[in-house]
């Protein structure tokens, strides 16, 4: 095993590796369970008969897109190199969608084999290493660590380097199961020139959102990956660190002793300007400064449209501290800021009951939960870069996440939606969102399972968005008509 991580080794080695016939693939993926993953590390083994890892290559990209770029370029695309996954289409998400070419998926082959054929008790690759290769001590612990912190430890590195293995391995050993032997053994089913996809074991809130605007964008990054953000403003900056942003602020506030010394006069005597004021003045020193001279020593271009996140954030912290202010009438200084932002682990989960009488399971991670004592509610807040560009998409969305929360806490909770670029407030009550997530939710989850297991050329495809102004500032709009045809 060889851990890669300086840019021109990797670089060096994916250029060595062009001349390659077949390759076997895998990926590691930091914060997989947000809706901001990003790609860890790529693992690569170039010799199937390698048993103990000695000919896999694993390439550190984490934030490194120039890398990520190198690799599509270079092996995801080229028609040349068979590249051989296990659940590609998870994999291609990251590495190329659907330009990527020659892919072979080993989860295809087996389904198509079956797990009944193959007599194991499931399709997962770990299994098939496992059941069907006979590979000892298989470790599956490191699955779930963080792949996002650095240094990766050995036993991490050793994961990732196997999985290639045992892919390799179950490739090789589903190719040396004969047509006889498949077709003695499958029960027969009536031909069919389309395979429907399997329906999705799980979605997000995000994804939900994304199906209100366009159909045919949800499918495309469902399967392929890629961007499904809609910017209505030609004043577009990239603040891929923005959540980063405002979770620093709150950290400032609930972790700086200077700030309890704020809200030591009694309620009545605070003014909502003056605090504020005070905490913008130290989260800009603090924090803010040191990001904007960064980011506009790599792009001079960012000075301005950063300036105006500043005045966004500027807003934000007005809105905090009149919480506070709020707050400060039923708690001590010394307690106001913990008593109002709440400190807890924020992934959620829930299965949905849907008009079918099956279930979904929905996974999803919210931004922030605050406690307001004047109303006695926990209020969940989402921060967003930009202004929606359906209104009625970002209610769905913030409805399932309340909802969601309600069922664990056991209790009403209100939502907040604060949009930076420019700067709005977008309040729902309980009552609002409880109604929507019984009434409304269910079945569009419902019909976004059907959408998801469409495949052409069969037809009734996921339905184009019907605002139609969305088809022009579409993140996708070539993919798209490429995919679905123009009309899209």
């Amino acid at each position: 095993m060889q851990y890669l991580t300086g840019s021109i080794e990797i670089i060096t080695k994916i250029n060595e590796l062009t001349s390659a016939k077949i390759l076997w693939v895998d990926t590691e993926i930091a914060d997989w369970y947000t809706e901001k993953p990003r790609l860890s590390i790529i693992q690569v083994l170039t010799k199937a008969s390698d048993a103990v890892n000695e000919s896999v290559y694993i390439f550190d990209v984490l934030d490194k897109l120039d890398l990520i770029s190198c690799f599509i370029n270079q092996i995801m695309i080229n028609p040349q190199i068979e590249k051989v996954f296990h659940n590609a289409s998870f994999d291609l998400k990251y590495l190329g969608s659907i330009d990527a070419q020659n892919i072979t998926c080993t989860l295809k082959k087996a389904r198509r084999i079956s797990k009944e054929v193959l007599q194991v008790s499931n399709l997962q690759l770990k299994t098939l290493a496992t059941e069907l290769c006979n590979f000892s001590d298989v470790d599956k612990e490191e699955q779930g660590s963080d792949w996002g912190r650095r240094p990766l430890t050995q036993k991490q590195l050793k994961y990732a380097a196997m999985d290639t293995v045992y892919l390799a391995a179950v490739h090789q050993h589903l190719l040396g199961f004969s047509k006889a032997n498949v077709l003695t053994s499958v029960i027969e089913v009536a031909p069919s020139s389309v395979q429907l996809a399997e329906k999705p074991k799980s979605l997000t809130p995000n994804k939900l959102r994304l199906a209100f605007e366009c159909p045919r964008l949800l499918y495309l990054n469902h399967h392929f990956g890629g961007s499904t953000l809609f910017l209505q403003t030609e004043d577009v900056v990239d603040i891929g660190q923005f959540h980063n942003l405002v979770d620093e602020l709150i950290n400032l506030l609930l972790n700086k002793p200077e700030f309890i010394e704020l809200f030591k006069p009694s309620a009545s005597e605070l003014v909502v300007e003056q605090i504020a004021y005070n905490i913008q003045q130290l989260y800009y020193n603090r924090i803010f400064y040191a990001y904007l001279q960064k980011a506009t020593s790599k792009d001079s271009n960012l000075s301005q449209p950063l300036l105006k996140v500043w005045e966004g954030l500027k807003e934000l912290i007005i809105r905090f501290a009149e919480l506070l202010i709020i707050n400060r009438n039923y708690c001590s200084a010394e307690n106001v800021i913990s008593e109002t932002f709440i400190v807890e682990d924020r992934k959620l989960e829930h299965y949905f009951n849907l008009p079918d009488n099956s279930q979904l399971r929905v996974l999803g991670r919210y931004d922030y939960l605050v406690f307001n004592f004047d109303f006695n509610r926990l209020c969940l807040i989402e921060f967003k870069a930009y202004q929606p560009v359906d209104l009625s998409a970002q209610l769905a969305q913030v409805a399932v996440y309340s909802y969601m929360l309600s069922q664990n806490k056991k209790a009403p909770i209100d939502s907040l939606v604060y949009c930076i670029l420019p700067f709005k407030e977008y309040y729902y009550s309980w009552e609002q969102l409880e109604h929507i997530a019984h009434k409304l939710i269910p079945r569009k989850l419902q019909q976004m399972q059907q959408w998801l297991t469409w495949r052409a050329p069969a037809p009734n495809p996921p339905p184009a968005t019907i605002q139609p102004h969305l088809c022009q500032i579409c993140p996708q709009q070539q993919k798209c008509q490429s995919y679905f045809g123009s009309d899209s």
